[in-house]
């Protein structure tokens, strides 16, 4: 019992607590973290995520470099789908690494410039294997830039991404990738300001005996005006295998033959006077003048008419179309 408060023990003790002599736990230390500024300009949320689409054609672009790349640099490569991120353009020239191939090209007819990127060591690998080696870049590359050799390669190599890229594009939105040049320095790539947003990205190439990363860089400016493409969905293989059937049937149902008669009139006899008919009779059809003759189609009524003639022969004219009820 020898920790239990006594009554004046326990008066002292919130004396001192209201005259403030004694510290208790409300006594936070004052926190040092800065308020961050909100950014009003900045969607909600990532907008990659918002286009699903495009995570699609990313996949499809993955399938086309597999095929492409090898046979362009005459070597064993793999290709991967590495990330995807929205992020501001000046956030992504800082995350660049030095030497760098900046090659600019627009997306037709979409407005504005894109950005595809390759690294230093992954462009000197594509020049030793296109040239007999191993595909092994320098050890040395700071501040050693490309020859015209060079760049007449990366011009090559990037050309064939985007043609890759243009076919990726196709099921969602026809677009045209067209090359335009090609830079070193950040300064001389800006395809927008620094505040604007961008989509990138980044796919891993895997060579032999080097490795490096391409990244595609698209302001979000140039594909917002067809934003809804990439949210409503992926025109996949089996739609456009259900397209070819349709036009198929379309054609073969267009040249099909089709019987067409008409009903001038009917007449009900009775079987007396069927038994007495004979040559130059008349039958009173149940059709007056300038009545409707029905025209059927393979025996079905499609449409109503008039009777007549068209170059000695007996035609009808149709004058509408019966509504099926």
């Amino acid at each position: 019992m020898g920790n239990v408060l006594s009554q004046d023990e326990v008066d002292s003790l919130l004396g001192g607590i209201s005259d403030g002599k004694v510290e208790t736990e409300t006594d936070f230390p004052e926190k040092s973290e800065e308020i961050k500024t909100y950014d009003f300009s900045m969607p909600a949320g990532p907008i990659h995520l918002r286009m699903p689409a495009l995570g699609i054609i990313n996949e499809r672009l993955v399938g086309f470099l597999r095929t492409s790349l090898p046979v362009a640099s005459k070597s064993v490569i793999d290709v991967n789908l590495s990330s995807m991120e929205s992020v501001k353009f000046s956030e992504f020239c800082l995350s660049l690494p030095v030497p760098t191939s900046l090659n600019i090209f627009s997306l037709e007819p979409l407005k504005g410039n894109s950005l595809l990127v390759l690294e230093g060591p992954l462009v000197f690998s594509f020049v030793d294997s296109l040239f007999g080696g191993k595909g092994v870049s320098p050890v040395k590359l700071e501040g050693r830039g490309f020859t015209k050799i060079e760049t007449k390669i990366v011009e090559k190599i990037v050309k064939i991404i985007l043609g890759d890229l243009q076919q990726a594009w196709s099921d969602v939105y026809e677009i045209k990738a067209v090359f335009s040049h090609s830079e070193m320095d950040p300064q001389f790539a800006g395809i927008v300001t620094p505040e604007d947003l961008v989509i990138v990205i980044k796919f891993e190439i895997q060579l032999e005996n080097e490795s490096g990363t391409i990244t595609i860089c698209i302001p979000f400016s140039s594909i917002e005006p067809i934003e809804d493409r990439f949210q409503s969905g992926f025109q996949d293989e089996s739609r456009k295998a259900d397209q070819k059937w349709r036009k198929y049937f379309e054609k073969k149902i267009k040249d099909m033959t089709v019987e067409m008669s008409c009903t001038m009139g009917v007449a009900k006899i009775k079987g007396q006077e069927l038994l007495k008919m004979k040559v130059d009779d008349v039958i009173l059809l149940d059709q007056k003048i300038g009545d409707f003759v029905i025209v059927n189609v393979e025996g079905i009524p499609k449409f109503n008419g008039h009777p007549g003639s068209l170059n000695n022969r007996k035609a009808v004219r149709i004058s509408e179309r019966i509504s099926e009820e």
